[in-house]
């Protein structure tokens, strides 16, 4: 793919073996430390990784070519869901086939329409008349698990969380008789994870900064919203609360681990440089960190 667009993507000044090298450098750091052991993921990519879904739209753009060769009327992908129509069942069948074929370290599976409904992603798709009719969708194997109303996280959290489980629902929604079943189901999920249909705001009133450009950034461990609470009642007492704004840190978890920033602190001549060596050659400058990412992809595609 880097000779088919070389034109089209941006390289800074990075030559094609440079670039795959830093790729490979970056695969084989996949080592990570939890609760005093140290793990090796063996094959994949984590979750969250940064070049995860670079690397899983190279390999699905390989894997689609013979499927493309054969033109179907449609063939779409989003990372590695694809959605293809064709003329007739039997033609259906062979690019199934023919997908599967492909990489013995991946598998298909394949979605067809209920009711006339065809889920695709977290939407269903259904024509009728002519007319496109999407809603939201969850699959029957989802756990609808989020996180609980009384976890120890920060309010803002909880409430962006409510927020985006009602948002995207309705977003979807082609009608309102769609957006209204999707929001009914999102009220279903919310109650399962301890929330009401209306929370009850915290009376403590917010400070917000007026100018956000030379705010200084107070970065504490949360521990809980009555601590964070006080801490702002103290910048405001302190008259510093357009000066000072909190910013609670999340507690360390597995996947912070998996998708943290790996620095090499080589030495450089440069002040102020870290710089990327690959067996004693150097390849990369940068002022400052010089960011890699340990990376894990397992492809779960859908059809």
């Amino acid at each position: 793919m880097l000779d088919e667009h070389e034109t089209e993507i941006v390289t800074f000044g990075l030559s094609k073996v440079h670039i795959v090298a830093l790729i490979k450098e970056c695969l084989n750091c996949n080592i990570f430390k939890w609760s005093g052991h140290y793990f090796s993921q063996k094959r994949g990519l984590a979750m969250g990784q940064r070049l995860a879904p670079v690397l899983a739209i190279c390999f699905m753009s390989r894997i689609g070519r013979p499927v493309l060769a054969r033109m179907p009327i449609v063939y779409c992908r989003y990372i590695d869901h694809c959605c293809v129509i064709t003329s007739t069942q039997q033609e259906m069948d062979v690019l199934f086939d023919i997908l599967n074929r492909q990489s013995q370290h991946i598998r298909f599976t394949r979605e067809v329409p209920h009711e006339g409904w065809l889920p695709y992603l977290n939407t269903q798709i259904k024509i009728s008349g002519g007319r496109y009719h999407v809603k939201w969708y969850r699959k029957n194997s989802s756990k609808n698990i989020s996180l609980h109303a009384k976890s120890a996280h920060p309010e803002a959290v909880k409430r962006a969380v409510v927020r985006n489980m009602y948002r995207t629902p309705t977003g979807v929604g082609s009608g309102e008789v769609e957006r209204e079943e999707s929001r009914k189901l999102a009220c279903e999920i919310a109650k399962l994870n301890g929330y009401g249909t209306q929370r009850k705001r915290s009376g403590l009133k917010a400070y917000s900064p007026r100018n956000r450009e030379n705010v200084m950034h107070l970065r504490l461990p949360f521990i809980s919203d009555k601590v964070s609470a006080e801490i702002r009642q103290c910048i405001a007492r302190g008259d510093l609360a357009n000066d000072v704004v909190l910013v609670n840190l999340p507690t360390d978890n597995i996947k912070r681990h998996l998708i943290r920033n790996r620095l090499y602190d080589r030495a450089c001549s440069t002040i102020n440089c870290a710089v990327v060596r690959l067996e004693e050659t150097e390849i990369a400058h940068s002022e400052g960190h010089v960011p890699t990412s340990v990376f894990s992809l397992r492809p779960n595609v859908y059809w």
